[in-house]
């Protein structure tokens, strides 16, 4: 399985099929590169505005750009932000540094680049390790926190995935060209992905077909063995975690129309097991978590920023105030 297709498998967990709402308007953003450690810059990417610092970590395989059409909702409040973490897209792609300590070190120091003392960090995905570890690391530079599908205890996450489908490799059709990759990485995933995130994460031949993903392949080995599990109690600021909530194979499943039968059957026998998973995860949350609040979109896809725009816009604003 090629990389590009492994980071879906990868962050699988929670995913959902779901009608769409209309994106905000294309708001312009400044890219930036804010150098992390020696021969390590990361992309920042900035649509600038006034207020108060709102920062956007994503998912695991994504780059900044996937929040194109999200993260400007926010601009009439606030100065927004996106970062694009080592290994992935344009940022610098060392061979070390994977560790939930350096990345959340990473944000730090991106931080006093941008002068933000205090700062509000909204986080897709496994962002929320990272978000985790920053905020019980550093409280005094944390205002609050945003897990979208992002807060769960992925310490065992190898275990989990073995139990589960990946989805198939992209056909040659698929790789064809970058409307037909566009079109695959929607089935799979079951949104629409940005446009440029798709630029951002693919390589693509002179003659236009894809070719390979833009991070190297021990980017995901590297991290996903030096997953901990989050200190939720040491976490200090208030915190909200938005979960995707699935009640079907196939909205936990987006590509299960392209699964063999033996897959599909696999991907049933799973579910039970995915959804226990993810009500304990969202226990341990509500548990640990002294300023913690969670709560839960049905049948939202694992981006619910994506499949649900305006309903996770209104949760993160009525959060911020």
């Amino acid at each position: 399985m090629n990389s590009f297709y492994l980071f879906i498998s990868l962050v699988i967990l929670c995913y959902a099929c779901s009608k769409t709402d209309k994106p905000a308007t294309s708001v312009t953003h400044q890219t930036r590169f804010v150098t992390v450690a020696d021969s390590v810059a990361l992309e920042v990417l900035d649509w600038g505005s006034t207020g108060q610092p709102l920062v956007f970590l994503t998912g695991f395989g994504n780059t900044a750009h996937v929040f194109d059409e999200f993260a400007p909702r926010f601009i009439d409040q606030y100065h927004i932000y996106a970062i694009t973490r080592r290994g992935f897209g344009q940022s610098s792609k060392p061979k070390t540094g994977y560790d939930m300590r350096t990345l959340a070190h990473d944000i730090l120091v991106v931080l006093d680049s941008l002068r933000i003392q205090k700062v509000l960090l909204v986080g897709h995905s496994i962002a929320g390790d990272e978000m985790s570890k920053f905020a019980s690391s550093y409280p005094d530079r944390t205002a609050k926190l945003v897990y979208l599908d992002a807060a769960y205890d992925r310490s065992n996450i190898m275990q989990l995935l073995a139990q589960s489908p990946g989805p198939p490799n992209p056909t040659t059709k698929d790789s064809a060209s970058m409307d037909n990759l566009s079109q695959a990485v929607h089935e799979v995933v079951g949104v629409p992905i940005p446009a440029e995130e798709i630029r951002a994460t693919s390589i693509f031949s002179k003659e236009g077909k894809y070719i390979g993903d833009t991070t190297p392949a021990f980017v995901f080995p590297a991290t996903l063995s030096r997953l901990d599990r989050p200190a939720y109690g040491r976490i200090q600021c208030p915190a909200l975690a938005i979960y995707a909530r699935h009640t079907s194979v196939r909205n936990a499943f987006p590509y299960y129309n392209r699964l063999d039968s033996a897959s599909r059957q696999k991907a049933i026998a799973s579910f039970p097991n995915m959804r226990k998973w993810d009500a304990e995860q969202e226990a341990l949350f509500r548990k640990e978590v002294r300023g913690g609040r969670a709560i839960g979109i049905k049948d939202a896809n694992h981006y619910v920023f994506i499949s649900h725009p305006a309903e996770t816009e209104k949760l993160v604003r009525d959060f911020l105030k």
